[in-house]
């Protein structure tokens, strides 16, 4: 299973037209980052702020009516366009947008 080394690659392609984000109310970032190193999610270069960070971002994109299916695709592209065999394997996508919706966006 890879870890996820490049969160930048992911970071990039969600933030479309830099947006900015504010901490969520509700969100549990302690369960958020739990399950995604359960899940073998890691960012080698940013650790879990840069995890924090992206998951954030995932809800600024549902909150705009981006569904979860083609936030999955957008960063599992992302993931094998930068970091080839290193980058998220399709579980660990879905893993990653699933978590953030389910710890991170209290209002989905």
């Amino acid at each position: 299973m890879a870890d996820f080394e490049g969160l930048a690659v992911i970071g990039g392609l969600l933030v479309v037209g830099g947006l900015v984000w504010t901490n969520p109310a509700q969100a549990d970032v302690d369960s958020y980052l739990n399950d995604l190193h359960k899940a073998r999610i890691y960012d080698a270069d940013g650790g879990d702020a840069a995890l924090l960070q992206v998951g954030q971002k995932l809800c600024v994109q549902v909150s705009y009516g981006v569904c979860p299916q083609e936030l999955k695709a957008m960063a599992l592209q992302r993931s094998d366009a930068n970091l080839g065999d290193r980058g998220l394997s399709p579980e660990q996508a879905d893993e990653f947008v699933n978590y953030a919706i389910a710890d991170l966006c209290p209002n989905y």
